[in-house]
């Protein structure tokens, strides 16, 4: 594990990290990152010195989603060297390497072991995922949150729905996909989603704090809480949606779009990814 990784994993007693480590890109996730993400995770839970988890990112932001460009890439969208679009890859494709995004996602609210999320910066799409699924979360006050990935042509096709439902209640989850408006820590709270906002000066404190105080637990007494929350959540029908959200990402990342609608890909093709951004953004906003 070296400092340039993406992934990086910190041990310190009783407290593991997992560290997002792409701070020029705000820690954006290729999908192998993801995939890399995960195997550290487990690889936490497997050693029996650690007790809980602590999910952050290095520089400026927590996750700012998924890195758009290796998207494209996988999904059969980038130009190839001759500036040809290739074949789109099978559905069958997509369906494996979409279940296997869902599956990532899962083995977050499926954690053996609790997992407290530091939230900084940007936090959005895939980013926000993980917040949404993990036990704990404690944001800086001026985090920036969005679900601003629905305007890609999501508009509320999402994996973990019904934990989503849960956490915020139907009307505002339904609102926080549609508009996929920004919102910050404090209001975060407010909805449910963190725990607690904090000065950002204190964020790195309280959640120290936190994961020192639940490491008092006992071992056997943590795990078995875990298990019984995930129990909890199975009855309330919380993990559902995991069996059907890769089937609804396939189709929402193979949509059309008509002539008078906002069609990111080819916005991107003709002004660039960055520019693309700043368009959806004044797309879906009037301020």
């Amino acid at each position: 594990m070296v400092d340039s990784d993406p992934i990086l994993v910190e041990r310190d007693g009783a407290v593991g990290r997992l560290v997002m480590n792409r701070p020029d890109k705000h820690n954006a996730l290729r999908f192998d990152d993801l995939d890399v993400l995960v195997e550290a995770l487990h690889g936490l839970e497997d050693d029996d010195e650690i007790k809980v988890i602590v999910l952050k990112g290095n520089g400026k932001s927590f996750c700012s989603g998924h890195d758009y460009n290796d998207a494209a890439l996988s999904y059969g969208l980038e130009p190839g060297p001759d500036g040809r679009k290739p074949r789109r890859p099978s559905q069958r494709k997509r369906l494996a390497r979409d279940r296997r995004l869902g599956e990532n996602y899962k083995a977050f609210q499926y954690a053996l072991k609790p997992v407290i999320a530091q939230v900084h910066g940007v936090c959005t799409g895939a980013g926000l995922y993980l917040v949404e699924l993990v036990d704990l979360a404690v944001a800086a006050d001026d985090t920036r949150f969005s679900h601003a990935e629905q305007r890609l042509g999501l508009a509320g096709n999402t994996w973990h729905l019904n934990s989503q439902i849960l956490q915020y209640g139907p009307k505002r989850a339904r609102e926080l996909l549609l508009l996929g408006d920004d919102f910050d820590g404090p209001a975060a709270r407010e909805m449910g989603l963190v725990n607690r906002s904090v000065p950002r000066a204190d964020l790195e404190r309280t959640v120290e704090d936190w994961a020192h105080r639940i490491a008092q637990h006992p071992r056997d007494a943590l795990v078995t809480g875990r298990a019984m929350w995930q129990m909890a959540m199975d009855s309330l029908g919380g993990s559902d949606q995991f069996a059907r959200g890769y089937v609804g990402h396939t189709l929402g990342t193979n949509l059309r779009f008509e002539d008078d609608e906002f069609n990111f890909l080819k916005e991107r093709a003709r002004t660039g990814t960055r520019e693309a951004f700043a368009s959806r953004q004044r797309h879906y906003t009037t301020d």
